[in-house]
């Protein structure tokens, strides 16, 4: 029934301008190609829609009530066409994001309601996505990563640069000592985070001119990052962590900053991923400015306080 689409609304057209002249003028073709398009449409339906004089034109109880369905189609393209160019302008509909789970929970979710009050008409679905994720398969307007990998065929555009510390905790330190240089970690136990796209194992220092790679080994291997800092409080070893999953720990003694004179030179970024596109979506658009301006400032990911070896 497609190939009747573009008859009816050429029919539609004739009737509204009451002359195929007329009707081919509104729509940019020729006059014959009207009088064909209705002619086909005549003989496909095996009906006449319409009574030609030379001075004027009429429709027939057929071309009556097909011109009647012609309208509110025509009507319903013009309201669909309108609603995805307002759309387009408005900051409305659903918005589906993913993201990593311990970063959302902890710094994500508070700066929610603050982006609902700002746009009232939208929807927000929010999905915590630890896993190898597929933007288009599984139906996300955008996804807020910290993997090395990044799906390929995307746009990323960074939301914030992650700082980390080494960590460990009193405990494990009064029983195995403190390590006051990277090369001295081979003697320790050091917890690593398991991913099948980034090794993990080497952890990377500097200091003023100084660079240095350390291969390390640990009894503990874990794909979630508060379980790698839950295993260092609890005395198992020595972690390379984020600064961002850091809460009152430092603080409360829980853990303990290592070598505060070197620094750790792991690269990881949130980023914000989103199919390519030639107009973004003022929905998405909006999101990514917005967590850009709350989470984007380097200070907030620092060590809070000052933690001294003893």
């Amino acid at each position: 029934m497609r190939e009747l689409l573009e008859p009816i609304v050429i029919f539609t057209h004739v009737v509204r301008a009451q002359g195929f002249s007329a009707a081919a003028r509104k729509l940019g073709i020729s006059k014959s190609k009207v009088s064909s398009q209705i002619s086909q449409l005549e003989q496909h339906l095996g009906v006449q829609l319409v009574q030609r004089t030379t001075r004027s034109l009429s429709l027939t109880e057929s071309g009556e009530l097909l011109y009647s369905h012609g309208e509110g189609l025509l009507k319903d393209l013009d309201q669909a066409i309108a609603s995805v160019q307002t759309l387009q302008r408005e900051i409305r509909g659903v918005l589906r994001v993913g993201i990593t789970q311990a970063f959302g929970s902890m710094h994500l979710m508070p700066l929610i309601p603050l982006f609902m009050d700002e746009h009232p008409e939208l929807e927000l679905e929010i999905s915590f996505l630890d896993h190898k994720v597929d933007v288009v398969a599984e139906g996300l307007d955008l996804l807020l990563t910290m993997s090395e990998q990044l799906p390929l065929g995307m746009v990323a555009r960074p939301v914030m640069e992650c700082e980390f510390a080494l960590l460990a905790s009193p405990t494990y330190l009064a029983k195995h000592g403190v390590p006051y240089h990277p090369e001295q970690l081979a003697e320790h136990n050091c917890l690593t985070y398991k991913s099948e796209w980034y090794q993990h194992s080497v952890w990377e220092f500097g200091r003023d001119e100084e660079r240095c790679e350390i291969r390390v080994q640990g009894n503990y291997r874990v794909d979630d990052a508060p379980a790698l800092k839950d295993a260092a409080q609890h005395g198992l070893g020595i972690v390379y962590l984020a600064t961002y999953l850091l809460e009152q720990e430092l603080q409360k003694g829980e853990l303990v900053q290592l070598l505060p004179d070197w620094q750790l030179n792991h690269k990881l970024a949130l980023q914000a991923v989103y199919p390519r596109r030639q107009h973004l979506p003022p929905k998405v658009r909006a999101f990514v400015e917005f967590i850009r301006g709350h989470l984007g400032d380097k200070k907030r990911w620092g060590l809070k306080v000052d933690s001294t070896q003893e």
